[in-house]
């Protein structure tokens, strides 16, 4: 029997998936998942015909409406020696057909051997992810008389407010810069016993101009959308080590009701020195998964 472990780089639209981890259970042979990222790429990988039914180990998870513009992966291919061993090309071929054949929103950009001992969730460094966020100016309850562009939908979180200030927004996210007990602004887990200290490297607040946010300045932003020039598009990204669960979209969310005055910086303040979810200021709405999207894995 001749083994290969493979690194693999991809993307994908997680509008249709219920989350990038596998959830169905099972043993050998392993029932098919249809609804996670993981599950349509052991799919596509057992179309190859390897000798066992192939293990996709995920670098990073994400719920269920999240995007991934370069996520990594890794899995070992067995074939019997008399047989032609995999070759990295030949993979990201196979897989991408597959994926186009089938209509599935999942791209694979590189395949690589990698040494036995590689693993792409320990081995990483850091990880890069981005909320996108379009900010409507106008009185509270008028969020229905903004003009978002359509293809914005179920890819970028849109955010009503009377007024905004994106300085203050910006001094809020230095506040969760380096490392804190982050367990204020972690979703629900069963895991109630899990570690909470996180170290964020760096969180960037971009300001984005119309034509960078959409197809066609031209015509994703007509004339006639009265409401075009009253909105505000920001690009935040966060870099670290690793993130709890919903941790950037509830961290997001902090920062946005900053911005709009919603809350103080006291307020964040007290979430970061007193960790617990009875810490959570209920001013804040956790922001919806499709704005995010897992940028890059850094080794």
């Amino acid at each position: 029997m001749c083994s290969r472990r493979f690194f693999m780089h991809f993307g994908y639209i997680g509008t249709t998936f219920i989350g990038s981890q596998r959830q169905v259970k099972g043993g050998n042979p392993r029932p098919p998942d249809y609804n996670t990222v993981q599950g349509m790429l052991e799919i596509g990988l057992k179309r190859l015909n390897p000798y066992f039914d192939t293990v996709v180990f995920m670098a990073s998870r994400t719920d269920s409406g999240v995007h991934a513009l370069n996520a990594t992966c890794h899995f070992d291919l067995q074939r019997l020696i008399t047989e032609t061993m995999f070759e990295p090309t030949d993979i990201t071929h196979g897989l991408n057909l597959f994926f186009i054949k089938n209509e599935t929103p999942i791209r694979v950009i590189k395949t690589q051997v990698v040494p036995d001992d590689f693993h792409s969730r320990n081995c990483a460094k850091s990880r890069t992810y981005l909320y996108r966020t379009l900010i409507g100016l106008g009185e509270k309850g008028t969020a229905s008389t903004h003009f978002v562009p359509i293809e914005a939908s179920n890819r970028a979180n849109f955010y009503c407010t009377e007024n905004f200030d994106i300085e203050m927004m910006r001094k809020a996210a230095k506040m969760f810069e380096g490392f804190h007990d982050f367990r204020t602004f972690m979703g629900k887990v069963q895991d109630s016993n899990r570690i909470t200290r996180r170290e964020i490297f760096s969180i960037e607040i971009l300001e984005r101009k119309m034509e960078d946010f959409t197809y066609s300045d031209r015509f994703s932003w007509p004339a006639i959308a009265e409401t075009r020039k009253s909105n505000i598009i920001l690009d935040i990204y966060f870099n670290g080590k690793g993130f709890l669960y919903k941790q950037v979209r509830r961290t997001t969310a902090t920062l946005l009701s900053a911005g709009a005055g919603r809350i103080t910086l006291k307020d964040i303040q007290f979430m970061l020195q007193v960790p617990s979810k009875h810490s959570w200021n209920s001013q804040i709405k956790t922001v919806p998964g499709y704005g995010l999207y897992l940028c890059n894995i850094e080794y």
